[in-house]
């Protein structure tokens, strides 16, 4: 089905505007989110969900998984985004 809309010049310009913010963004967060490394520490795997340290441990008691050899922690990037992925409304 298809809607007639007939939108001024400027609306246009606003739109492509919006547009082109909203891309920029998108490529800037998708590049910092390129310098996390595979398996990351814990501030570094805060840093990457944009959640502060407490937010992750509550992550981490609600199943995000973790990698522990010896006393090291990790928890992986591919972890972390299926977590996100399966918490998603």
């Amino acid at each position: 089905m298809e809607i007639p809309l007939e939108l001024s010049d400027q609306a246009i310009q606003q739109i492509g505007t919006v547009m082109q913010a909203m891309a920029v963004r998108a490529f800037r967060e998708a590049g910092e989110r390129q310098q996390f490394n595979p398996y990351m520490t814990k501030t570094e795997a805060a840093k990457y969900l944009h959640v502060s340290p407490v937010t992750l441990a509550a992550f981490i008691r609600q199943g995000l998984r973790v990698t522990i050899v010896g006393n090291i922690c990790r928890i992986s990037r591919v972890s972390a985004d299926q977590f996100m992925t399966a918490h998603q409304l």
